[in-house]
């Protein structure tokens, strides 16, 4: 009778543990059409707000085989920075169980910040979103580790 009560505490304890984990986007996340992998982490602030740097991209290298830069950003003096390593999210605070929202996205791309939110829509599936005004644009990003173990590896010429 007690091993069949631990077995069910246990059972409850990793069914709970698993849905804690599912509110949460801290981890590394490949972006949709995985051209990039982003890692969610608290930022440094330390007041709750969630931040997001480039930590992979598909294709690392420009046509010299230089670093890809940051070339669209409105600073000139910014547009010789790696995109690896590059902040692209910044202060998204909890508004709610599964909703980050108040923050800040650099698409560079071109060059532009948005107001930003993110929605965790499962453990492995988040829904981002960059606002101008009323214009909204989302992605879904998965997580890495969902995606496959490796990263994919580029065709030889």
């Amino acid at each position: 009778m007690i091993l069949k009560t631990l077995s069910s505490v246990m059972v409850l304890a990793v069914c709970l543990f698993s849905r804690a984990l599912a509110g949460d986007p801290v981890g590394e996340w490949a972006t949709q059409g995985y051209l990039a992998r982003v890692r969610i982490t608290p930022c440094a602030s330390a007041d709750g707000a969630l931040c997001g740097t480039i930590t992979w991209l598909w294709e690392p290298l420009d046509k010299n085989g230089a670093k890809v830069r940051d070339a669209n950003n409105p600073v000139p003096a910014l547009r010789t920075r790696a995109l690896i390593g590059l902040d692209m999210l910044e202060g998204l605070r909890p508004a709610s169980a599964d909703l980050w929202a108040n923050g800040k996205i650099y698409n560079p791309e071109n060059g532009k910040t948005y107001s930003a939110s993110m929605t965790l829509r499962s453990h492995d599936i988040l829904e981002v979103q960059g606002c101008v005004l009323f214009v909204c644009s989302k992605q879904i990003w998965r997580r890495a580790e969902s995606v496959c173990t490796d990263a994919p590896i580029a065709p030889s010429s």
